[in-house]
């Protein structure tokens, strides 16, 4: 009767420490993948740190016309695309934003609506417009050529243009100033050279001293 009881407690003993190692070796296991699953993950941020919310993605969506066929191949959407601003922080367009900015899920996101409208017959102006419509001005990776964005547009231009009809108008004054001083200078200088003659000039009384006085001395 011992011996039976022993025996038992060597095998509960024995069975305690197996289902232990066991189960140590599962949480082990499971350390990475919960990891993984992430609670408690950082949010990916942009390359100057910011936060790059998935809220800022807004869907554009519209559905396919009939007999839709693609607007746009590959490398016309990437062209496209970089007339886009991506909403995320990153102050890049949407084609640099999803092909260097990996850490960023928002880029992608507004990519697919783009692939879908194209794919769903719609043109580039059409998509440019529901692009707007959604997020507004914000999208565009410049401003539009038209009302005040217009005026901004050419600001640069016609200041550039008014300074030089400044420069041009401030250089004809100085041409114009150089040229009186020169007409001044050359009658002030006839002016002293009748001066210089009419001193040299000697009265006939004074001419016939002169002879008579080289008379004398031969």
């Amino acid at each position: 009767m011992n011996t039976a009881a022993h025996s038992r407690r060597v095998f509960l003993r024995q069975s305690s420490g197996m289902i232990a190692g066991v189960g140590s070796a599962m949480v082990l296991a499971a350390r990475p993948v919960l990891a993984q699953a992430g609670a408690g993950q950082p949010t990916p941020t942009s390359a100057s740190g910011e936060e790059m919310s998935a809220g800022a993605y807004k869907p554009v969506l519209r559905p396919a016309k009939p007999n839709a066929k693609p607007s746009m191949d590959a490398k016309q959407i990437d062209e496209f695309e970089r007339k886009l601003a991506c909403p995320c922080p990153c102050t890049l367009d949407v084609y640099m934003c999803r092909t260097t900015m990996f850490s960023c899920g928002i880029s992608p996101a507004v990519h697919g609506d783009v692939q879908r409208l194209v794919e769903g017959g719609y043109s580039a102006d059409e998509i440019m417009n529901a692009m707007m419509d959604t997020y507004g001005d914000f999208i565009l990776n410049a401003p539009r050529k038209q009302g005040f964005n217009l005026l901004a547009w050419f600001a640069p231009f016609v200041a550039l243009a008014a300074g030089a009809v400044a420069i041009g108008a401030l250089l004809r004054g100085w041409r114009m100033n150089a040229v009186k001083a020169a007409a001044v200078t050359k009658a002030e200088s006839a002016a002293m050279t009748t001066a210089q003659r009419t001193d040299l000039e000697a009265t006939p009384e004074e001419l016939e001293r002169l002879q008579a006085a080289l008379r004398e001395d031969r």
